[in-house]
């Protein structure tokens, strides 16, 4: 198990290493060098989530610059250390607390936990809810322990506790989490319900710092969130009854949650199954919450699910007796079995460099750093993917406040999904947070005269279209004050879903047509309702299909385990 765990750390760590970093981590490195050299976050950065973060990464940009190293590369050495010592602790608690003499199940475990915080982020490797599962691995552990009745010296509270208060700190969603485990040990009669415990300690003290270091050292924080909620809130909208049934990663996560409900009676350790369950229905819960439907708002329900169907698996006291039983045996092993194949394919794609759309990534941050020189670019675009990490790979900076212009779809939500044709507001019908965003932009292009500006070309004005019906150039450019600096700029390349522009400069002639306002000609791939159907035929669907009948044979004629012995 020890040399199956270092292969998919190996594999995990070369995909991470070879691919490039992801769009909100570009941003967060981005914005803390800006904060760094004099920008004032959450008025020259203008950023939704409270600062930790931003502060972690100002640490990062500072030792890339006083080491000479890329900020990316110390980003991700520094949080790959912080993962190997979450495992680290986790793993000392398995062994001192829940299985001190089980070294088989140790070993499991272990590969389990580094499948869950190496491999199967993927693409989200490096968000902030991949952080938050490692740091609140420990308090799950430590939460199972004490419902076991084990003994747990006070310093493994402190600990635990310290842990799970950053990763609170980081995500505030996930506190849900917290309650949670507060009622594992409880529930189960071990510690008494008016009983302070060290952890619950260190999670108060934790945030209640934070707290306070967000009130002396960036007070513009709450009036900026209160400012920008609401809009906040419509950007990206999924109503959260309709996420707990379609959220990413949800087949999964409620098997593993029906499965340990199926064989709960099975479990070779109750307190750790309750725990772990317990922390995994918390995690979805907080993921449907932010009503976005993001995969890495579901990642972390999705790595304890996957710790849970390794427990529903391997750990259990007695064979299944009953069909029901055995059948939700067969399904949460064959699912494991399928979900680590997929991952760890990706994983190898991903160790040998393969990404397809590299290659138009890097032709696009060609030509901006061509036609950039020391100027910089201003990026119009909903997403943040389209800014970042072409910011960070360009080496040109940013002339907007904003990650992406998220604020302006959430203004127009319902218009964007409606069958009538998408009329933009005058400047008194706006709202309050639109205006913000409209001289924002202004005062930033104004001050800042980008030398590129890189647009997402709008689709066609159809529902069907969504957010890509928005044309950012005919919205800006109907501000008399906008319109006149946007005729200083030629078109100098299309690469993918984007105009590039480069600001005209001295006597040079214009050898390329300004930003004007078109209508859009085509539509955005994907959307109609065939869409399902195709998925559902793709190579990659039909083989992780043909891996789980697999998986399903094998255990099912196993006795024991799927097969009454």
């Amino acid at each position: 198990m020890t040399g199956a765990a270092g292969v998919v750390l190996l594999l995990a760590l070369l995909a991470e290493f070879n691919s490039l970093i992801r769009p909100d981590s570009g941003f967060l490195l981005d914005a803390a060098g800006r904060v760094l050299d004099g920008a004032v976050i959450y008025r020259d950065v203008v950023e939704i989530n409270p600062p930790l973060i931003i502060w972690l990464n100002m640490l990062v940009v500072k030792v890339s610059r006083l080491s000479g190293l890329s900020d990316i590369v110390v980003y991700r050495i520094g949080f790959t250390l912080m993962l190997f010592g979450c495992v680290a602790v986790a793993t000392l608690m398995v062994r001192r607390f829940l299985w001190p003499q089980e070294s088989r199940l140790q070993r499991l475990l272990l590969l389990a936990l580094v499948f869950a915080l190496f491999a199967l982020p993927g693409r989200d490797y490096g968000e902030r809810e991949h952080l938050v599962l490692g740091l609140v691995l420990p308090y799950t552990l430590l939460a199972s322990a004490r419902a076991a009745g084990v003994v747990v010296p006070p310093r493994w509270g402190w600990l635990a506790g310290g842990l799970a208060g950053l990763g609170f700190a980081l995500k505030p969603h996930f506190l849900l989490l917290w309650p949670a485990l507060e009622c594992v040990p409880r529930l189960r009669r071990q510690v008494a319900w008016r009983r302070a415990l060290p952890e619950t300690a260190a999670i108060v003290l934790v945030l209640a710092a934070y707290l306070g270091a967000i009130a002396v050292v960036t007070p513009q924080y709450f009036g900026l969130v209160a400012q920008l909620a609401g809009a906040y809130t419509r950007f990206l909208y999924d109503p959260f009854w309709h996420l707990l049934v379609t959220g990413p990663g949800a087949a999964v996560t409620l098997l593993a949650l029906l499965a340990s409900v199926a064989l709960r009676r099975r479990a070779g350790h109750p307190a750790l199954w309750d725990g772990v369950a317990l922390a995994t229905l918390a995690a979805y819960l907080a993921g449907a919450a932010q009503q976005k439907g993001l995969d890495y708002h579901f990642y972390p329900s999705l790595g304890l699910a996957i710790v849970l169907l390794v427990l529903v698996s391997v750990d259990l006291h007695s064979a299944p007796a009953r069909l029901a039983e055995r059948l939700y045996r067969v399904v949460a092993a064959s699912t494991l079995v399928t979900v680590a194949g997929a991952t760890m394919v990706r994983a190898a794609a991903g160790a040998a460099g393969y990404d397809p759309k590299r290659a138009e990534f890097e032709e696009r941050a060609r030509i901006v750093r061509e036609h950039a020189g020391n100027g910089r670019v201003f990026v119009m675009s909903y997403h943040i993917g389209s800014a970042y990490p072409l910011i960070n790979y360009s080496g040109v900076r940013s002339a907007s406040r904003f990650p992406q212009l998220w604020i302006l779809p959430a203004a127009y939500w319902d218009e964007l999904h409606a069958d009538a044709p998408l009329r933009f507001r005058r400047r008194e019908q706006m709202s309050p947070v639109e205006r913000y965003l409209n001289d924002a932009a202004y005062a930033d292009f104004a001050r800042y005269r980008p030398t590129v500006l890189v647009v997402l070309r709008h689709a066609r004005d159809l529902p069907t279209n969504g957010l890509r019906r928005l044309d950012y150039v005919a919205y800006f450019g109907r501000d008399p004050r906008f319109a006149l600096l946007l005729r200083q700029y030629e078109r100098v390349a299309d690469v993918g879903e984007y105009t590039v522009y480069a600001r005209l400069s001295g006597a040079v002639p214009r050898s390329g047509p300004p930003p004007i306002a078109t209508a859009g000609t085509q539509d955005v791939l994907g959307t109609d309702q065939e869409g399902l159907q195709v998925r559902l035929l793709t190579p990659a669907f039909l083989a992780q299909l043909g891996l789980f009948l697999l998986a399903a044979i094998f255990f099912a004629r196993r006795p024991g385990f799927g097969r009454a012995s």
